[in-house]
């Protein structure tokens, strides 16, 4: 008979009554994708008290697993496994959870902080002047300052402005691109990215979104300019000639 052993992952927020089958199931796949070896790693059973999954390890598996186990818990060696370590982490922290990894002899291989991890910092929020792109696609509301939405790409930027500046702008509703300025309120997330909780526009402009052919065409036709029969190869030799003094 082969030789095996067994690892466990203890949830102390759940119980076997308590823990929601499609939950269940999230926590088995990440489970076993930090454990790895596929093939050779057995679900047995899901224990009474705390909701413990018990898997058993194949003894020609198990020098791998532990080697895997061991790497991941110093931040090491297999994405899968480190990524599988921190989704269990998120969703131990998602369900106010902790949890625990343990060998057959109950030791504790990777403990889980869940719910009791440091919480993310966030700074701010930073005040300061800055510039926008987009269209005018929504515009209108009560108060002093009107609610603007400027649509950049996949982006929308909800800004607002004073009412005399928000007239001008409606005339520019689903138009041209536009360039805003301002005062905007920003946060720095964890991340490291910034976040606008807020902008209030105080002018703008309008940009040249004319397809670059007709940009071309009133480029050769301003006096003086030597742009050629080629004025996209002029501008590659432009393009290269920056890049040469960069």
């Amino acid at each position: 008979m082969t030789k095996s052993t067994e690892h466990t992952f203890k949830i102390d927020a759940f119980t076997p009554d308590t823990l929601p089958m499609a939950r269940l199931a999230e926590y088995m796949t990440q489970f076993a994708k930090l454990l790895g070896e596929p093939d050779r790693v057995h679900f047995v059973v899901v224990e009474r008290g705390s909701a413990v999954l018990r898997a058993r390890i194949d003894e020609v598996a198990v020098p791998k697993v532990t080697r895997r186990l061991s790497e991941a818990a110093r931040g090491e060696g297999d994405p899968v496994a480190l990524k599988a370590l921190r989704d269990l982490d998120d969703m131990l922290a998602n369900d106010n959870a902790v949890g625990q990894l343990l060998d057959e002899a109950g030791a504790e291989v990777i403990a889980f902080a869940g719910r009791n991890r440091p919480k993310p910092l966030e700074y701010g929020p930073f005040r300061e002047d800055g510039v926008l792109e987009g269209v005018v696609i929504k515009i209108g509301g009560r108060g002093e300052s009107v609610p603007i939405w400027l649509q950049d790409n996949e982006r929308t930027h909800r800004c607002g402005a004073r009412r005399p500046l928000a007239r001008r702008l409606a005339k520019h509703y689903d138009g041209g691109l536009l360039r805003v300025s301002g005062t905007g309120n920003w946060m720095r997330l964890d991340t490291g990215a910034w976040l606008m909780r807020s902008f209030e526009v105080k002018d703008f402009e309008i940009l040249d979104d004319a397809p670059l052919a007709d940009v071309i065409k009133r480029l050769q036709g301003v006096e003086g300019a030597e742009w050629g029969e080629a004025p996209l190869a002029e501008l590659e030799l432009l393009r290269g000639s920056e890049r040469l003094q960069s």
